[in-house]
């Protein structure tokens, strides 16, 4: 994932739906007000966090009141706890990581000091499925910090041997659906470094990195943990690596890699697990795929294989009702909506949102 006009540390500029709000329908109440719920923006430029509200019943977003809310430097990836009352924001220039509280009724964002250090341009923030731990991705420094949740407080506790080396150009992370590994994207060594988790402690996997394309950007893992799909930018592709169950240990299969867009960004899943999508930034479009959730591959599907986004999409994330992808495109400047169809995988742009500056990173709630 990369962001042209500012430097890669800039890369995650997160939104984040509160999970108390994730059955999008009209009606119904949430911790954003009857009808509606929250979304949260980092924006590095402005050194704050933005906050939308949107309509259940018309997936609209309109900006909270005070909106955005000042910060650290640079915040570049936002991650919401389960309990919708704390928001995490890593701050790239300022090497640490900001607490907000959500006032529950106006969604407004207060900042709790001091905040937690972190290592050098720290990116990626990424919660364990329990929110027991959080994972800091430090660019620069090439390590991951891991800290122990407070869910009482949202206070963050460094554990024992953190930051764990993740090798050269780390760009991006995910966790197996089971917890037990963490997966690792090196840009420059064009590899996945893999590690098993234990208790927050991380353990490289012998063999790491794993080879795939050159300048790969993102990746994300099959619902069942048996594959991890990776997009590999420079080559415009997609590389498809089956999981080792008791390793980690990662084996490209056969018929990968397959073609995508022009400079995929990142890769997705809908929520069955039967289609997968790449999110490409240089032709402005998604390419949609179905599984073969046995082998693990994927086949562009047959009707219609792109969907049209904004102008240099350069992150996505799926909302927590389901029904619909969140795309943030950098060169339009905007957040769009796109519904997925459940029987045919086909995507459809519906809502869309101006916002002052771009968004380059999104994380949704469960």
């Amino acid at each position: 994932m990369r962001m042209k006009g500012i430097s890669l540390g800039s890369l995650c500029l997160a939104l984040a739906l509160l999970p108390g709000c994730s059955n999008y329908r009209s009606g119904g109440t949430s911790s954003g007000g009857a009808g509606s719920h929250l979304a949260f923006a980092a924006v590095p430029t402005d050194n704050g966090v933005a906050a939308y509200r949107i309509a259940n019943n018309t997936g609209n977003l309109t900006q909270v009141f005070g909106s955005p809310f000042a910060g650290g430097l640079s915040p570049g990836s936002v991650v919401v706890l389960p309990s919708n009352k704390f928001i995490y924001a890593a701050n790239e220039n300022g090497n640490d990581i900001s607490l907000f509280t959500i006032d529950s009724s106006t969604g407004a964002l207060t900042e709790v000091s001091p905040r937690t250090p972190a290592g050098v341009t720290p990116g990626p923030l990424l919660l364990d499925s329990g929110a027991n731990f959080l994972y800091a991705l430090n660019r620069s420094s090439g390590t991951i910090s891991v800290y122990s949740v407070n869910g009482s407080s949202g206070a963050l506790s460094e554990i024992s041997g953190s930051p764990f080396p993740a090798n050269q150009s780390p760009v991006a992370l995910a966790l197996s659906p089971s917890g037990n590994f963490l997966f690792v994207v090196n840009a420059n060594l064009a590899g996945v470094s893999v590690f098993t988790v234990n208790s927050g402690v991380l353990t490289l996997v012998q063999g790491s990195p794993f080879a795939v394309g050159k300048v790969p950007l993102g990746l994300t893992v099959a619902p069942s943990g048996n594959y991890v799909y990776v997009v590999n930018s420079n080559d415009n592709t997609l590389s498809i690596m089956s999981v080792d169950p008791n390793t980690g240990v990662l084996t490209e299969i056969l018929g990968s890699p397959v073609a995508t867009g022009t400079t995929p960004e990142a890769v997705i899943f809908d929520p069955s697990g039967n289609f997968l999508y790449t999110l490409n930034e240089g032709s402005s479009n998604m390419s949609g795929f179905s599984v073969d959730t046995g082998s693990g591959l994927p086949t562009l599907l047959t009707t219609t294989s792109t969907f049209a986004t904004g102008t240099n999409p350069v992150f996505v994330t799926l909302d927590s009702s389901g029904k619909f992808f969140l795309v943030s495109n950098q060169g339009a400047k905007t957040i769009t909506e796109m519904g997925i169809n459940s029987t045919s995988g086909a995507l459809t742009s519906s809502n869309s949102v101006g916002i002052d500056q771009p968004a380059t990173s999104i994380a949704v709630t469960k």
